[in-house]
């Protein structure tokens, strides 16, 4: 697939380094290093490589396909999809750089989800992705039943969901078994391709805690549930730091992509910790929202949290913890209101619209997680139209997001600001509608995506953390601040937190 962005710069010129609000020009007599991120989603793989000081030289990107093989069942092909738009990424790049000038990459993909694989790191069967994949539904049910809320609470941070792991690899164990038996690593969908590059399989405590994987008490595997459960521990790989060093490339790997054998790669973490590496939101008190084909919110905390329907875990950093919630809402959403009701459009002022649309087409994720809620239209009327509700479905996403937030905010202190990246974020009104149905100042991030997270991450293969170059795009972030229609949007919230309630299936 053809190249879509790309901008270099001149290896002898100057060049602009962040130091807090000035700007420092030096001449670059030297080999300059470049950092490589990938980004691996469901609708897209993104390439990101910066210099040394933090600024985007090269952009790439290739389609991604999802596949559903029957109803509720959501999987990419790890080899056609993943594998080979990597290769095809490592090939462009070496157009523009050596090989030898890549010093270090990192590599993100969609949290929840993983791929079986054999001894070789060949897979066993399509990736099977997150909490959109339900087909552990039943099994969750079980499981939750067994244990019981608290005590999957107290232990594994929450109540299993359909973007829980464990479950869906019970659902191979009973209903896959020779997909089972053969698997050697069940890897991170990330760690699929950093694990063919090293030879290392492996996984991340940010990734695994978000995903239900991790004992509370002791960071580590659930022995308990493996022991209670039949599963093999050995089926599951060391676990580290998502800005640890993994390995290099291997001599054989380094054939395959033209990457160079002294290239680093890092263990990684998934998408939505990249994204918040992109915005420099992780350290503790601070939050981003990520509005792509779902919408996900991360909360840093300076201690762990706990609430109930959300994802805690651990950051990237050392000390800083998180809480997590995520929608099965979001671009996905408008892309089917736009296809029943045309891209309507109606000016801000027009809204609300005093439609309340509950976006549960595909079930409730945070914070209620039931995969057969639904999605329903209260309050229309017959002088509403097409475009109406085209703008009631923009105006769910707000609602969402509020309710999350005032959730959120009621076991540790949401901040006023919120950094926004994501493919929606560069829609200036529906950011603004953000802002006004939300309360909250939103920055949102135009050109700053999970690929150039990842390209920071490989930077602290040699700087710290805290040295990291500031985070630098090609354009700066404006701040989207609410306007008069806020009050406006009020009353609608705990309209709408009632409403998405009457939409959950019976119990």
């Amino acid at each position: 697939m053809g190249k879509r962005f790309f901008t270099q710069r001149p290896r002898s010129t100057t060049r602009s380094i962040c130091l807090g609000n000035s700007q420092v020009h030096r001449w670059e007599a030297r080999e300059i290093p470049f950092y490589l991120g990938v980004d691996m989603g469901s609708s897209s793989i993104k390439a990101c490589l910066v210099d040394d000081s933090g600024r985007i030289v090269l952009k790439a990107w290739r389609a991604a396909r999802v596949t559903s093989p029957q109803d509720g069942y959501f999987e990419v092909d790890p080899i056609g999809t993943w594998w080979n738009s990597f290769l095809s990424i490592c090939q462009e790049v070496l157009e523009h750089v050596e090989a030898s000038q890549i010093r270090a990459l990192c590599i993100s993909s969609v949290c929840g989800s993983f791929v079986p694989v054999d001894a070789r790191f060949e897979p066993l069967h399509n990736a099977i992705l997150y909490g959109i994949d339900r087909r552990s539904a039943r099994i969750v049910q079980e499981l939750n039943a067994y244990y019981g809320e608290d005590f999957l609470t107290q232990r594994l941070g929450g109540a299993l969901t359909t973007h829980s792991i464990l479950p869906k690899i019970l659902w191979l164990q009973r209903e896959r078994p020779r997909v089972y038996k053969q698997t050697a690593h069940f890897l991170s969908s990330f760690n699929f391709i950093s694990a063919r590059l090293t030879g290392i399989p492996s996984w991340d405590w940010p990734t695994a805690f978000g995903a239900l994987m991790l004992d509370a008490t002791t960071l580590d595997y659930p022995q308990w549930f493996f022991e209670d459960q039949g599963l093999e521990i050995a089926q599951f790989p060391s676990l580290g730091g998502g800005l640890e060093v993994l390995g290099p490339v291997t001599p054989n790997m380094a054939a395959t992509t033209g990457l160079s054998p002294k290239t680093l790669v890092m263990r990684g973490a998934c998408d939505i910790n990249a994204e918040a590496m992109a915005v420099d939101a992780v350290r503790a008190d601070t939050a981003v929202a990520v509005f792509g084909s779902t919408v996900s919110l991360l909360l840093n905390t300076a201690r762990p949290v706990r609430a109930k329907g959300f994802i805690p875990g651990l950051s990237l950093l050392p000390d800083v913890w998180r809480i997590g919630a995520a929608t099965s809402s979001g671009g996905r959403t408008l892309e089917w209101g736009d296809g029943l009701f045309g891209k309507a459009y109606i000016a801000p002022h027009q809204s609300p619209t005093g439609i309340l649309f509950v976006p549960y087409l595909d079930g409730a994720r945070s914070p209620f997680h039931d995969p057969d809620a639904t999605g329903a239209f209260l309050g229309l009327k017959s002088l509403h139209t097409p475009a109406d509700l085209s703008a009631a479905i923009r105006e769910s996403l707000g609602y969402e997001l509020a309710l999350l937030i005032s959730t959120m905010e009621k076991v540790y202190p949401f901040p006023n600001t919120l950094e926004v990246s994501g493919g929606l974020a560069n829609i200036g009104d529906l950011m603004q509608m953000m802002a006004d149905i939300t309360g909250r100042t939103l920055r949102p991030y135009t050109d700053r995506d999970a690929s150039y997270g990842d390209a920071r991450m490989a930077m602290t293969a040699d700087f710290p953390y805290e040295k990291l170059p500031c985070v630098r795009g090609n354009s700066e972030p404006h701040c989207v601040v609410p306007g008069k229609r806020r009050e406006c949007y009020t009353p609608f919230l705990e309209k709408f937190a009632r409403n998405a309630r009457s939409c959950l299936s019976p119990l």
